[in-house]
């Protein structure tokens, strides 16, 4: 499995996200175009790595694993945007990041 290429895609789509929420928060229109023009960028690079991945990588496996995306998503909220996050929320995203441990055969049962 691609893992390094499945983390590279996860970064790369959470930054464009990260960079839509840029957009939708500006105020000027040159602001708006700059933010969701490089979010453009980020969401095609992280297209191409995806297909690089799916090359190698059955799609059953690799697809999941882009749960990893909540966890980015989550942490960008927090550090960028000072937004609250829930002890819930940090449990919730523990028990994905123990299913993406679990999906790539890193199980401590076997």
């Amino acid at each position: 499995m691609n893992i390094s290429g499945i983390i590279l895609t996860s970064l790369l789509t959470c930054t464009g996200q990260t960079l839509q929420k840029k957009a939708a928060l500006a105020v000027t229109r040159w602001a708006i175009i700059l933010w969701f023009g490089l979010s453009i960028i980020s969401l095609t690079l992280g297209m191409g790595v995806w297909l690089w991945v799916l090359q190698s990588t059955p799609v059953s496996l690799a697809y999941p694993m882009l749960a990893l995306n909540f966890f980015w998503v989550t942490l960008a909220a927090k550090l960028i945007w000072k937004e609250r996050i829930t002890t819930g929320h940090w449990v919730g995203i523990l028990f994905i990041l123990s299913g993406v441990v679990l999906l790539t055969g890193a199980s401590p049962w076997e």
